[in-house]
């Protein structure tokens, strides 16, 4: 298959020098450069590109807040963000990015990007159009139940603030309220979507697309506060190198 890619960064010579990248690749397509986020949005929707290089800091709508009108839009594409700052990462993770590439970059940098890239829409296309039949998982059904005085509610996961364990019970916070779970966290964990949760304590699991802060703490740690402005979940040390790999810290 041929990858449809488009370009946006008010800098020409980045425009320029990710071209140049892209014409030695087998099976890419360079269908647009825009210098602005307005310019970028118009030639997404008109041209619906598979990938898009999207600076953060551009005229117009920024790379954040594009990525964010992005994501309403009929066939929203691979986002890789290219900008001279990781202040942004946590941000560009709730947009949904897939990557996030610092300036400068080599050449070896994109080309290692757009392999993932690649791999991502070629294993999606075996998913959508199998070539031999592939077993249907028996656990198809997403949503996580909660209990609330007796009452039983089915959370969608992406509701999910965190996972927590306290006083030998499981409890699931989501919408502002906390549930009662029956399930252990390690059994939970197995039925949570992997690219949206992560277990970053042994009695915590949290949605990375949830998260506003990422603090320094003691111990080279990191203590992380969520979108509600008042949860803060601690992160292990055992688990910091994952999470900063995950976050682009």
């Amino acid at each position: 298959m041929t990858v449809k890619i488009l370009v946006a960064d008010d800098e020409n010579h980045i425009c320029l020098e990710l071209a140049y990248i892209l014409e030695q690749m087998k099976d890419v397509e360079l269908v647009a450069t825009c210098s602005t986020g307005d310019g970028a949005l118009e030639n997404i929707c008109k041209l619906k590109p598979d990938i898009v290089f999207l600076d953060i800091d551009m005229p117009g709508l920024n790379g954040i807040k594009l990525g964010h009108h992005l994501n309403n839009i009929e066939k929203t594409p691979y986002i890789i963000y290219v900008t001279a700052y990781d202040k942004f990462a946590v941000e560009a993770i709730k947009v949904g990015a897939k990557a996030y590439l610092l300036k400068p970059f080599s050449e070896e940098d994109v080309k290692e990007e757009l392999n993932t890239a690649i791999k991502y829409f070629e294993n999606r296309e075996n998913v959508i159009n199998p070539i031999k039949q592939i077993p249907i998982s028996k656990n198809r059904f997403t949503r996580i139940s909660g209990e609330i005085n007796g009452k039983f509610y089915m959370l969608d996961q992406e509701d999910i603030l965190i996972i927590y364990a306290k006083n030998r019970s499981v409890f699931i916070k989501a919408n502002n309220k906390n549930y009662f779970s029956n399930f252990t966290l390690s059994q939970l964990e197995k039925r949570l979507q992997p690219d949206i949760f992560f277990r970053c304590h042994r009695n915590y699991i949290i949605n990375l697309y949830k998260i506003k802060e990422v603090v320094p703490w003691f111990n080279s740690t990191y203590l992380l506060i969520m979108d509600d402005n008042k949860t803060e979940v601690p992160v292990s040390r055992t688990n910091v190198k994952q999470l900063k790999e995950l976050l682009g810290l």
